[in-house]
């Protein structure tokens, strides 16, 4: 039996999740504050507006390693920039590109983005979305991973309910699932790092004038979208596959909760 204390008493429970965001707060590790930490910084404005494109800028004028983006959601527009370095702030070139597109700095929302995959159990608890690192780097893209390792998750819990295996094992099945992703993800952080550096140069503008191919955009996608695959979401209800039996059919992941 687990016991977390919080500023309201004293909570007790055989399954503790732990996806209360990237300062994992129910780690015994010494926590990792910003600028150190394994974050990224994004900032944006939601000035009213429409429009049919995604824009994307990769300049030093707004961001000397990341991206500023513009996009229209329902009715609003959503322009913003986002910083690799944790070092840089954000918030004057975001206010500068809402002005060199004409439009008012209205509505901010920003966060700290984890980039970094961190370990998915510790110490009997499972970790899971921003706790364990389970956004993307590169892209930031965190809430399909957030529910591609949070069915995982839930689907190990419900094992444990279900008297299927002990605890011991779903924190292994889990915590195996989770790091058998730790190839892929350190191969997005080494092109985000690479970004970062070549940003200045010319390079990166090949590097996106190759992206012109659609042969080599439809691999890509199709490489970066099997990290954390849709069809894991109704590939069927058992434990991930790390923890099952040999022999037996599996289904991939995908999802992201808490409990």
């Amino acid at each position: 039996m687990h016991r977390v204390r919080t500023d309201r008493g004293e909570l007790r429970a055989p399954l503790v999740v732990d996806a209360l965001g990237w300062r994992r707060v129910l780690s015994n590790a010494a926590p990792i504050q910003p600028p150190n930490a394994r974050l990224s910084r994004g900032l944006e404005v939601h000035p009213p507006g429409s429009g049919r494109d995604m824009e994307l800028w990769i300049d030093t004028k707004y961001v000397r390693a990341g991206y500023s983006w513009s996009f229209p959601a329902g009715d609003e527009l959503r322009v913003g920039v986002g910083s690799f370095w944790p070092a840089h702030h954000v918030k004057e070139p975001t206010v500068r590109l809402a002005g060199d597109l004409g439009l008012p700095p209205q509505g901010y929302q920003g966060n700290w983005i984890p980039h970094q995959l961190r370990r998915a159990v510790e110490d009997g608890v499972f970790f899971a979305g921003d706790s364990a690192g389970h956004c993307l780097p590169l892209t930031a893209e965190g809430i399909r991973t957030a529910l591609y390792f949070g069915l995982a998750c839930g689907r190990e819990l419900r094992a444990v309910i279900a008297g299927q295996r002990s605890r011991e094992q779903a924190l292994q099945g889990y915590g195996a699932f989770s790091d058998s992703h730790e190839r892929k993800f350190r191969w997005l952080l080494n092109a985000q790092r690479a970004i970062g550096q070549i940003t200045p140069s010319r390079a990166i503008t090949h590097i996106v004038r190759a992206f012109e191919s659609r042969r080599l955009t439809r691999w890509a996608f199709n490489q970066y979208l099997a990290i954390a695959p849709p069809s894991y979401v109704s590939a069927g209800a058992g434990p991930s596959r790390a923890s099952r039996p040999a022999g037996r059919a599996i289904a991939s992941p995908v999802a992201g909760a808490r409990a």
